[in-house]
């Protein structure tokens, strides 16, 4: 007799955990960002690890080495050969015109005010665009202000010491305003700004005071030229597959919206926000010579700024988007969280 009633038991178990196995639903993250990286570790995986705990394991992140290079990413979301994965606006900057305007010089000197103001005035300009079409849009944020770095045997004392200076940089903003200002931009996705410094192809980077050290740059160069307000800021965009959204029950779905959206966004920002601080303090230990730029080289920066604006808002006129609207809502956003703090 309790033989069969262990045996019973023991069913019964396996039963329920093969019950519980298939109702964890996997979601394969492709990620083209080294494991050490603090979007890594201090935004993408604390954002699953919320996922996970809410959904009492029912939903899981798996990160997985790349699948393709950055740039693709958002096709290999779409066709679901991955579930979901993060990159960055500018790398296809014309798929995403909205964004371009989130990116100009100024406005904010940290991620986080950028981060949440940029989610905001998404959901409310720029979402009837459908940029996403394809995916379901998960999160959206700014990195922190973003400067220039240069080589030791290319200090930087004024602007014009960067003319003709090869400098890594993104698309979209980056490309263009870094042209308007007489430097010679080469595009290139993070990941890769390593093997260009390394190699002598560039003369410096054009970068968000973390990713000099994250991308293991700091002992590549060793002057910063500081913009106050940003030279730019990048944007990034997480995502998943429409299918595998929608195979989420809806306690799952309701959790995993949750822990997206602003709530990403502001993660995502304040995580930024300490590494930013962080690398900052490495390069002044590592010796870098930093110069804030001056009132005359911060007035072209922004006079070049406002003509790339005025482009971008008769684009987002074409658009049937209200850009000079969508530009003031992100500058009261930025204001209204920077009070909160």
């Amino acid at each position: 007799m309790l033989k069969k009633m262990l045996i019973s038991a023991g069913l019964i178990a396996a039963a329920t955990f093969s019950s519980l196995a298939s109702a964890q639903t996997v979601l394969r993250f492709s990620n083209w960002l080294p494991p050490t990286h603090p979007i890594t570790t201090q935004i993408l995986q604390p954002w699953a690890a919320q996922i996970e705990d809410t959904t009492a394991g029912r939903v899981k992140v798996q990160f997985l080495p790349a699948l393709g290079r950055p740039p693709a990413h958002f096709d290999l979301v779409r066709d679901g050969v991955a579930d979901m994965a993060l990159s960055v606006h500018a790398y296809t900057a014309d798929r995403f015109p909205s964004s371009y305007g989130m990116t100009l010089p100024g406005y904010a000197d940290d991620a986080e005010s950028a981060a949440v103001a940029y989610w905001r005035t998404h959901q409310k300009h720029f979402a009837p665009l459908d940029e996403f079409k394809g995916v379901h849009l998960v999160g959206l944020y700014t990195h922190g202000p973003g400067h220039f770095y240069t080589r030791e045997a290319k200090p930087v004392a004024k602007l014009d010491d960067l003319k003709g200076m090869r400098l890594r940089a993104t698309g979209g903003i980056v490309q263009d305003i870094s042209t308007r200002l007489g430097v010679v931009p080469q595009f290139a996705s993070a990941s890769e700004a390593y093997e260009l410094l390394s190699r002598g192809v560039v003369d410096g980077a054009m970068f968000n005071a973390d990713s000099v050290d994250s991308f293991r740059l700091l002992p590549l160069m060793k002057n910063a030229y500081q913009v106050p307000g940003g030279l730019y800021r990048d944007t990034h965009y997480l995502i998943i597959n429409n299918n595998a959204y929608a195979k989420l029950s809806d306690e799952d779905r309701k959790a995993f919206d949750a822990a997206s959206g602003e709530a990403f966004a502001r993660l995502a920002g304040k995580a930024w926000d300490k590494v930013d601080a962080e690398a900052w303090e490495k390069m002044k230990a590592a010796g870098y010579e930093v110069v804030v730029a001056s009132d005359d080289d911060l007035a072209r920066i922004r006079a070049e700024g406002d003509a790339l604006r005025d482009d971008w808002l008769a684009r987002m006129q074409k658009l049937g988007v209200d850009g000079q609207a969508a530009l003031e809502m992100f500058k009261e956003e930025i204001a209204k969280v920077e009070a909160e703090k």
